[in-house]
């Protein structure tokens, strides 16, 4: 969609969308870390074809969290 997100805005998310608790850290930035960085799909769009199927943040979590759900046995294919 073009948006970046915050860390804080994706853990929110998916503490609201699976309805449990994330344990988190807060800690300061680190040297060197960026304070911004918003991934570009415009070559995935040129090259693949693919278009985004989500627009919004709480889509694409909500999408990810259902997944999990009904395919719980992926996390233990090594």
């Amino acid at each position: 969609n073009g948006l970046g997100f915050s860390v804080q805005q994706v853990i929110d998310t998916a503490r609201s969308v699976t309805g449990r608790q994330i344990n988190t850290l807060d800690a300061p930035r680190r040297a060197g870390d960026p304070p911004r960085l918003v991934a570009d799909a415009s070559k995935a769009i040129d090259v693949l074809g693919w278009r985004p199927e989500f627009a919004s943040l709480e889509e694409i979590v909500r999408h990810a969290w259902e997944w999990e759900l009904q395919y719980p046995w992926s996390k233990c294919q090594g």
